[in-house]
């Protein structure tokens, strides 16, 4: 079962434009609720985005190949992009898994540029190493302190005042960036 699982995920990671947290966060919430060991969930889930994520990799490796996007490759950004690859190296892309909407580019890119393979696997190995490890210890210690059943039984019944309050935040935000466009 558990291996239908962790293709599930990878699969989900490497095909869909949902978020990597929340298919993460999702398939932990499922392992704890069938008390799944903390430990053998977090090795599981780094496993898994290990190589979902050194897939995005090989997949830059191989469409930098292809003679349209060698021709591509000359553009402002993706020069800028290999500035910070080469610059910041193993740290660019260990950060890059902590910031979402730079998480897959990045390997994409560093795959494009022909990063190191074996800086990448270090960085790889380290930050997702991280990224599970952190993701895993927040839903294992937040279901002992609060308890996911609670969360999952009170957020259907106030996603009104959620959303709400969601979309309060982001329309101050954006009041606040116009404002200081407009005025300064």
């Amino acid at each position: 079962m558990i291996i239908y699982e962790l293709l599930g995920l990878a699969a989900s990671i490497m095909f869909t434009p949902i978020s990597d947290d929340v298919l993460l966060l999702g398939q932990l919430g499922i392992w704890m609720s069938k008390n799944m060991n903390p430990y053998l969930a977090w090795i599981s889930s780094w496993v898994t985005i290990f190589i979902a994520f050194l897939w995005f990799y090989l997949v830059g490796r191989f469409f930098r190949e292809l003679p349209l996007v060698k021709r591509w490759m000359a553009r402002k950004w993706l020069l800028k992009a290999e500035y910070y690859l080469q610059r910041f190296g193993i740290g660019a892309v260990m950060v890059a898994f902590f910031i979402p909407g730079i998480r897959h580019p990045i390997h994409y890119v560093a795959g494009i540029l022909k990063f190191s393979t074996k800086k990448y696997l270090l960085a790889n190995l380290i930050a997702s190493s991280l990224y599970t490890g952190v993701w895993t210890f927040m839903v294992y210690k937040l279901d002992q302190k609060v308890g996911m059943k609670f969360i999952l039984l009170w957020l259907p019944h106030h996603l009104f005042i959620v959303l709400s309050c969601l979309a309060f935040l982001i329309s101050c935000i954006i009041f606040y960036k116009w404002k200081r466009n407009h005025y300064g």
